[in-house]
């Protein structure tokens, strides 16, 4: 679907996506808006394609972000959701905070707003407790906290591993599937013991984009996994959007408590469709830096 913004066309999604054995629906007109306040992050991933990232020098423009907003709704476009990202964006927390005072305001209060943080460092859980947020998205990509630090190599404190304070209820955890690391039904068992016993009410595992040498050596394929052998993980539904975007939904009991889990594979890095970024400067259809729309 073809509609039009600040006089350019973006692209939007016009189905919905195929449930098992039923057919994609057609669906309203809707966005997701993704605002990177950083490409800078406090952690050293080495699948991520912001290593090496520095801070940025260029101010963000407030003014011309909540134009953006204004000019989607007021051409009756749903947004979906404004996803907070980045980099890490606890480290412009003066941007964040200031996007979360005007997201409070009557204007732009039935908004959602959701954070994606790696969420085991001191400044991301502060950024966490914030009450504005109505859905959080935080990396837990091992169940061990000397593993967890190789993964982002950083030292990661039992301290965050407790989440104090922070509202568990509005957080999906993401766990990368990582050869050496989660790779294999056990390790997948143990990680799902972790959530529940954590608090955790959701708990996804994505596989690597192959994006750089390191994830296309390190990519485990969810047909390397046998989660049905897996005891009291029930499978609930799928979805797929043909060759782009694959997943898996489920339920996990673990003595009477419940966790929702997803399996999400985003077999194409350039799969951007129904969504837009605004980099503090420019908006994008996608990811792409040379497809500016304004």
């Amino acid at each position: 679907m073809r509609v039009a913004i600040f006089n350019k066309h973006i692209q939007l999604k016009s189905m919905s996506c195929a449930h098992g054995h039923c057919q994609p629906q057609p669906i309203p007109k809707a966005v997701n808006l993704f605002v990177r306040v950083t490409d800078y992050c406090n952690a050293r991933c080495p699948f991520c394609s912001n290593g090496g990232s520095h801070k940025n020098t260029v101010e963000f423009n407030h003014v011309k972000l909540w134009k953006v907003i204004d000019e989607i709704r007021r051409e009756g476009i749903t947004i979906n959701r404004i996803n907070i990202t980045g980099g890490e964006p606890s480290v412009s927390i003066g941007t964040v905070n200031k996007i979360l005072k005007t997201a409070i305001s009557e204007q732009y209060h039935n908004i959602h707003l959701h954070l994606n943080t790696n969420g085991l460092l001191p400044a991301s859980q502060e950024m966490m407790r914030h009450p504005r947020w109505n859905s959080i998205s935080m990396s837990l990509h091992h169940y061990d906290q000397d593993k967890l630090s190789e993964i982002y190599g950083v030292p990661i404190s039992r301290k965050e591993l407790t989440f104090e304070d922070i509202d568990l209820g509005r957080v999906n955890a993401s766990c990368n599937l990582i050869g050496g690391y989660i790779d294999n039904t056990i390790e997948v068992e143990k990680m799902l013991k972790f959530a529940i016993s954590v608090g955790l009410p959701r708990l996804g595992f994505v596989a690597l984009m192959k994006v750089n040498d390191y994830c296309r050596e390190h990519y485990i394929d969810f047909d390397e996994i046998n989660f049905n052998t897996i005891p009291h993980l029930y499978f609930t539904e799928s979805r797929n959007r043909g060759g782009d975007c694959k997943c898996s939904n489920y339920l996990y009991n673990h003595n009477g408590r419940i966790l929702e889990v997803y399996m999400r594979n985003y077999a194409n890095p350039n799969y951007c469709e129904s969504s837009l970024m605004f980099d503090g400067q420019y908006l994008r259809q996608g990811f792409h830096d040379d497809n500016i729309i304004y």
